[in-house]
């Protein structure tokens, strides 16, 4: 991401200046978590999530969602993090981790349900704009619904089976792992991008992170890095 901020200006990989900010994004800073509803012509970097529900109720996605009757609440004395599914939470968690004030998830920033069609229409019109000026997007690409998440990984549970150390004489300890790069498996046919829905979100956004069940993939306009190190251009 640092490299891409640095080199890829030709790519139009991010915005030259602070984009205007979503109505309302999440405010993750680390005194709180709430709803900020953004001023007229407000400007800032935020981050933004791509996700599928999966196949839960739809009473189960209602306890999470922002509707008229929590909006206010959820402006002023803000959310509780332990309230909310696995993919958010770990979204939540990566968003601090960059260093980033502010995080888009549709469900939590736009009214849902019938309780404000007017705000939903609004808003869902905006979504390609959402997500092309976002300073970068997450995909929960493996998440198969909202509550599973995205960051725990069979691989990660044992680091040190995952490489083996090798001493040479010419550049000293090299670590060899196994070639597990497949970016059309883990990406391409991944959960995720099985969705219509999300075809839009990919398209439009300048970068991904996406988060596979393998590894994760860094893409943007300058093309594909592996968390092996491999570079894939396109």
């Amino acid at each position: 991401m640092r490299l891409c901020d640095k080199d890829h200006k030709s790519f139009k990989c991010c915005t030259e200046t602070n984009s205007q900010l979503p109505s309302r994004v999440l405010d993750v800073s680390d005194n709180g978590l709430r709803l900020h509803v953004s001023r007229p012509g407000e400007r800032g970097e935020y981050i933004a999530l791509s996700h599928c529900w999966g196949t839960l109720s739809q009473a189960r996605k209602r306890s999470f969602c922002t509707s008229s009757g929590n909006l206010k609440s959820r402006c002023t004395r803000g959310l509780d993090i332990g309230t909310l599914p696995k993919t958010f939470q770990d979204a939540i968690t990566v968003t601090r981790e960059l260093g980033k004030k502010y995080l888009w998830i549709d469900s939590l920033c736009i009214v849902q349900y019938d309780d404000d069609l007017e705000d939903w229409r609004m808003e869902s019109g905006r979504m390609g704009n959402i997500f092309g000026n976002a300073y970068v997007t997450i995909a929960a690409t493996s998440a198969r619904n909202a509550t599973q998440g995205f960051l725990e990984r069979p691989r990660l549970r044992d680091p040190d089976s995952q490489f083996a150390k090798v001493h040479t004489s010419t550049y000293g300890t090299v670590l060899i792992s196994s070639i597990i790069d497949d970016y059309h498996s883990d990406v391409e046919n991944g959960v995720l991008n099985q969705r219509a829905w999300v075809l839009q979100e990919r398209a439009l956004s300048r970068r991904t992170i996406h988060f596979t069940a393998n590894q994760t993939y860094w893409e943007c306009g300058g093309g594909v890095r592996c968390e092996t190190l491999t570079r894939m251009r396109k």
